[in-house]
């Protein structure tokens, strides 16, 4: 468990680095495990498994764009260019993309043999 709580805090510090507002969100709904698990006003109450089964993907999907965040710190490249690098499927890294664009984090730079290339935007 305690290993579970230093993971979840490094994976939130790395989001961070690269992603503040993400990270925050997800501070947050972490901040209200102790409120769900209390219950509503319906008497509903959030298991630790249910939380899990919410709260775990979003950790992972947040992690694998500050990856992608960091990766196109330095350059712009393709979706394969990617996907090989990171080791994550191209559907996985394109997914990720349309939430950084849709996010205003990443922008296309141009293209390479009909690939599109994108890079990190400039703040």
């Amino acid at each position: 468990m305690e290993q579970e709580i230093f993971e979840v805090t490094e994976k939130l510090a790395y989001i961070g680095t690269h992603d503040p507002e993400g990270a925050e969100r997800l501070k947050r709904l972490l901040d209200r495990k102790d409120a769900l698990g209390a219950g509503n006003v319906y008497g509903e109450r959030f298991t630790d498994r249910q939380f899990s089964l919410v709260f775990e993907p979003l950790l992972a999907a947040a992690f694998g764009r500050a990856r992608i965040l960091e990766a196109l710190a330095e350059q712009g490249e393709t979706v394969s260019v990617l996907s090989e690098r990171l080791g994550m499927e191209k559907k996985r890294v394109f997914d990720h993309l349309k939430e950084l664009v849709r996010k205003n984090l990443v922008e296309t730079a141009g293209h390479r043999d009909r690939e599109a290339i994108f890079r990190r935007k400039k703040v």
